[in-house]
């Protein structure tokens, strides 16, 4: 039976499919999106007409002010200025004509006319306040004339930004990828001038990889495994874990889809970027409708059904190569619609599948733990002088590193739930009982590698850490290699070749003029479910093979991201040793430029590999034990965002990617900083985004505000723009530029905090604030140490009678022997050094916070408020800088959601 007749079935039509497969604008729904995308901007224009009609009609309002000043009567002018501000109806304007107050109560109106009248016959009556009722009318007018004049600025900011292109809208760009493709350039000058250098040479070198085949020899592989599973219980769990996969084999294949299924993976392959706009509009249209989703299910349902004869389209996949803002080059795919939910849809079951049986081996006996269990003997021993009692503790720090092992870092690319899929960058991960972002789980890596290298140094006076990962992972995984993980673990022929078409597809690069299609040969394709499924099982094998032959070390990994530490450092080469075999194995390669390590505490052994430690844009410095910025890593990258803004078209695209850019070195940065980094690295923050702002900007005084300043003035011809505008929402007319200098200082000790805490510790002064926290839990260590020893000597701790009984009590060196499994303050100490600070909140002066309406109620609103909150009222006459109805908000959130278009 054909793959496509397969769809035939409750009314689908698959002239549906045919059709969206020749073009994205055919498929249901993508109309509907266009015809949004006009309405938008429909609905903007009209908008943005009646704000300039308004906005004329009240300059022509506002020439009262020149008739009012040359007035020289002052109560004639207050008369003057009240009918103008009575009579304005527009934005602005009094909707309720006996309105009593001008905005923010400064002046009340409903009694100003008998003022004016005793003014006129009251001798007593002071001309001060009539001059101020004047000045308070006059300067309602003005506001509301600056209103005006920032409300035309940000429809004018607006309309350059829809016709820039600096953005895609997915609303508006209807055509398909494949639409363009018929145009590829046919000659190798032309394909050059297509895109950037670095592209075509990635491209190269991509093309190179995944076309070139890698053999492996199986029943050697298998053969390794096989060591890892040779013992009795590692044959038990191995049993456990096929029987599972195998279950799922049959199970998966006869299930029924429903339409809720369908309503995940639609939401799962939104969360994962898989296909390009148009699409990505079509599935938000399919996931409104019921019957749709019945449709869909029912299609797929017999999909599964007939699973070895699914394949790709004969005329291949489109490949379209994608810069990030690292400067990498990634190969994205753009599947048909029912291909991509069918795939995804697989690959999240699997994930659910693998997880579980994997999370079963860490669970087990047969996983080593990373501190050996106290022996039963020794145990026995110290609680002749501890009742268990009193060391019934809530956990350890040992317990708390599992914890977080298995919570955050163990097959972690890997979901273990329909309701939220494996997160891509900034999109969230919902794993164990807490929630974190993808980017904070990579942080969090680091976080834990600095604490427990504080706390080695400390206990054992030694740390020992390697890191690295693979080079080209995703594109140079050997199909063998994975095929044979899979078979080795249960996996059923069926689905063997299921996966086999999946990982043989047939591509073409939209960059290459050949435009030739040729088979996958290596790798998995970008963003898919099931690439993610089939690189963490592979890797699994290294995460166990780690886990048993380095006595319990664990490899803590995220993707290919590889890290190991320990106090131990023949455990470290024993480990690395172990990375080593598997690679050659598996046809792995470790990538040179990432491969590092490093110890604190004595020199590093020759067995381990030789170069830095690095993440993001932090390198390890050995000799203060700490992550420090990179600033020749950081220089390239400013050199690029310099590129990328002069590429800008519109103002509002500016300020995206600076924006973007931002968050991007806040992130390599390390993020918020926890107790374990100290302030130390808030300071080197501090201090390169100083350095980015000043090599960005070598010709502007003020930075990126000062620039944007210039260029307003020189398109739209607006000075005297106030700094708060620029931090301003978008929503309320600003421009919504984040400085990350505000969030930095936010985060740093206030100097009179550093002054009471020297005062407190003046012994202590030389300490750092890690050093400090260990001597604290020293001190607590001998305190509890005495208390034991006083309940003991004193006939409160019951003792074992027996022969041989002690008669004294234990020495302190016993006591602290099992600081990490025993000593329960030591988990308060390693849990307070991961801790990630909140940033500073700053307290509004009373006027602000009468003021603030829809600003926020964050530290960061907080603090651009109380910096700029008073120029702005004295400009506006309050923190609305424009008329929100006036704004055109379709398009405003269309702004914000949609994604930047690169300078590739």
């Amino acid at each position: 039976m054909s793959r496509y007749s397969r769809g035939r079935g409750r009314g689908m039509s698959i002239n549906w499919q045919a059709n969206q497969r020749k073009s994205a604008s055919s498929a249901p729904g993508l109309q509907n999106s266009a015809a949004l995308g006009q309405t938008l901007h429909f609905i903007t224009k009209i908008k943005l007409q009646e704000l300039e009609k308004q906005r004329l009609a009240f300059e022509a309002h506002a020439k009262v002010l020149e008739e009012a000043n040359n007035t020289t009567d002052l109560t004639q002018r207050v008369e003057l200025l009240l009918k103008a501000v009575r009579d304005w109806s527009g934005s602005g304007g009094f909707k309720d004509p006996t309105a009593k107050q001008i905005v923010g109560g400064k002046l009340d109106l409903e009694h100003l006319d008998l003022w004016l009248r005793q003014s006129k016959k009251d001798p007593c009556f002071s001309p001060s306040i009539i001059r101020h009722w004047g000045d308070t009318l006059e300067a309602h007018i003005r506001h509301n004339l600056s209103r005006f004049k920032y409300a035309h600025l940000f429809g004018s900011l607006l309309t350059e930004w829809t016709g820039s292109g600096d953005s895609v809208t997915g609303l508006l760009d209807v055509e398909a990828p494949e639409a363009s493709a018929s145009s590829t350039p046919t000659s190798q000058e032309e394909f050059v001038d297509m895109g950037r250098k670095e592209m075509v040479e990635q491209m190269e070198q991509l093309q190179e990889i995944i076309f070139t085949p890698a053999a492996i020899d199986v029943p050697a592989y298998h053969s390794y495994l096989d060591g890892l599973f040779s013992t009795d219980i590692g044959k038990e769990v191995l049993t456990s874990v096929r029987d599972k996969i195998k279950a799922a084999s049959v199970q998966l294949q006869h299930e029924r889809i429903t339409a809720a299924d369908m309503s995940w993976t639609i939401q799962s392959a939104l969360s994962s970027d898989l296909m390009n706009e148009a699409k990505r509009a079509t599935l938000k249209e399919m996931a409104a409708s019921t019957v749709v989703l019945e449709e869909l299910a029912s299609v797929l349902t017999m999909r599964l059904a007939d699973l070895e004869s699914w394949t790709w389209p004969a005329d291949g996949i489109l490949v379209d190569m994608r810069r990030a803002l690292n400067g990498k080059y990634r190969a994205f795919t753009d599947p048909d619609i029912l291909d991509g939910l069918f795939l995804e849809y697989i690959g999240v079951k699997w994930q659910i599948t693998f997880k579980s049986a994997f999370q079963s081996v860490f669970s087990s006996k047969l996983w080593k733990p990373s501190i050996p269990f106290i022996p039963r003997k020794e145990l026995e021993h110290r609680r002749q002088f501890i009742n268990a009692s009193e060391e019934a503790f809530r956990g350890s720090l040992e317990s708390s590193r599992v914890d977080n092992r298995k919570n955050h870092f163990f097959m972690s690319q890997l979901t273990n739930s329909t309701v939220r899929r494996h997160y891509d960058d900034g999109k969230g991960e919902e794993s164990g009982n807490e929630t974190l972002q993808a980017i904070q789980i990579k942080q969090r890596l680091i976080h834990v590698m600095m604490t427990d290298c504080l706390l080695n140094t400390a206990l054992h006076k030694t740390h020992t850490v390697v890191r690295s990962d693979f080079e080209w992972f995703g594109p140079s995984l050997p199909h063998d290699s994975i095929l044979a993980t899979l078979e080795y673990f249960g996996v059923s022929k069926s689905w063997l070749k299921l996966f086999k078409s999946f990982l043989r597809g047939p591509i073409r690069f939209q960059q290459d003029p050949s435009g030739v299609v040729r088979v996958r040969e290596r790798g998995t394709p970008v963003n898919y479910s099931i690439s993610q499924l089939l690189g963490e099982v592979l890797l699994f094998g290294m995460d166990f093979a780690v886990n048993q032959r380095a006595n319990g070390l664990y490899l803590y990994r995220l993707h290919d991201d590889l890290w190991l530490w320990d106090p131990d450092q023949e455990r470290c080469e024993a480990a690395w040793a172990e990375m080593s075999k598997f690679a050659s194995i598996t046809g792995l390669k470790f990538n040179e430029k990432k491969t590092g390590a490093a110890r604190v505490g004595g020199e590093l052994s020759a067995k381990l590999p030789r170069g830095d430690v690095r993440w993001g844009f932090l390198k390890f410095d050995v000799e203060q034990a700490r992550f420090t910025i990179d600033q020749e890593d950081v220089t390239p990258h400013i050199v690029e965002l310099k590129r990328q803004l002069a590429a800008t078209k519109s103002v509002f695209g500016w300020v995206n990617v600076f924006n973007r850019y931002m968050a991007f070195f806040r992130r390599n940065f390390g993020g918020r900083p926890p107790a374990c980094f100290g302030q130390p690295l808030i300071e080197d923050i501090i201090d390169t985004f100083a350095r980015i702002q000043r090599e960005l900007f070598p010709d502007h005084v003020g930075g990126a505000i000062g620039y944007l300043q210039s260029l307003i003035k020189t398109r739209f011809g607006v000075d005297n723009i106030p700094e708060g505008y620029f931090y301003f929402p978008i929503t309320q007319g600003g421009l919504e530029l984040r400085n990350p200098m505000i969030e930095a200082y936010a985060l740093q000790k206030s100097d009179r905090a550093t002054d009471r805490a020297n005062e407190r510790e003046n012994s202590d002064d030389n300490l750092l604030p890690t050093e400090l926290f260990v001597k604290q839990m020293e001190e607590k260590d001998k305190q509890h140490y005495r208390d034991h020893q006083e309940n003991w000597d004193s006939g409160r701790t019951t003792k074992t009678f027996q022969l041989g009984a002690p008669d004294e009590f234990m020495s302190f060196d016993e006591y602290v022997k099992h600081r990490e499994t025993l000593l329960e303050h030591w988990q308060d100490l390693w849990l307070e050094m991961l801790r990630v600070p909140d940033p500073r909140d700053i307290t509004l002066p009373p006027v602000l916070q009468a003021l603030q309406t829809g600003s926020g109620n964050d530290y960061y609103t907080h603090y651009v408020l109380a910096l700029y909150g008073e120029e702005l009222v004295r400009m506006f006459g309050s923190l609305e800088l424009v008329d929100a109805n006036l704004i055109p908000v379709g398009m405003v959130d269309l702004f914000k959601t949609s994604k930047l278009k690169w300078d590739q």
